[in-house]
């Protein structure tokens, strides 16, 4: 029951943020969402209260793309190769599937939040993941281990955070993909050579 759940919350975002890439959030109405989403009113105000409260819900869709990639990586990357390759796929789904201006909205809506900052909430898929590949990437010595996995998942993430805002603050006018694939090397290799 709670799988049911799950998918059909995500069904209704996934929609959501398809529909505001497309039409724009402000031409974008709640009726559009449910028949997008295929699903009812009833359902849609179980999950959302409104249309605004899905602006929140981008870092789910977010670790939505990192659990189709998780089924898909080749695990014979290392740790190095497994983290581009994660940027790269994230970067070029947000550059072609997100509108920008509602990124930019979510940004500045984190810093003055007084609810869950869903940005970094280390519960997430995102997080535990990449943790993951960070700890296994210091076990085999790939990376060296001046700094913990916790550290090193932070800059990373901070990394992240950093080019998306910077992207949005150029409203978009370089390619975020290939922006990242550029400088994202460089944090990389500092994790190899130590922090």
């Amino acid at each position: 029951m709670p799988r049911k759940r799950r998918s059909t919350k995500s069904r209704i975002v996934k929609a959501a943020w398809n529909l505001f890439y497309k039409n724009g959030y402000d031409n974008t109405t709640v009726d559009d969402i449910i028949a997008a989403s295929k699903t009812s009113k009833g359902t849609f105000y179980h999950y959302f209260k409104g249309k605004e409260a899905l602006l929140n819900s981008l870092s789910s869709l977010f670790d939505e793309k990192y659990e189709e990639l998780a089924a898909v990586i080749d695990p014979g990357l290392s740790a190095y190769d497994k983290l581009l390759f994660l940027n790269h796929e994230l970067f070029y789904m947000i550059e072609t599937s997100v509108d920008i201006k509602l990124l930019a909205s979510l940004y500045s809506s984190q810093l003055v939040t007084k609810d869950k900052r869903s940005l970094v909430d280390e519960k997430r898929f995102y997080y535990k993941w990449t943790h993951e590949i960070i700890t296994d990437g210091l076990a085999a010595g790939e990376f060296k281990d001046t700094s913990t996995a916790e550290e090193l998942m932070n800059l990373y993430a901070m990394y992240e955070r950093a080019l998306l805002y910077d992207w949005a603050l150029f409203k978009g006018r370089y390619s975020l993909t290939e922006y990242s694939d550029k400088l994202m090397p460089h944090l990389l290799d500092m994790f190899v050579e130590g922090v």
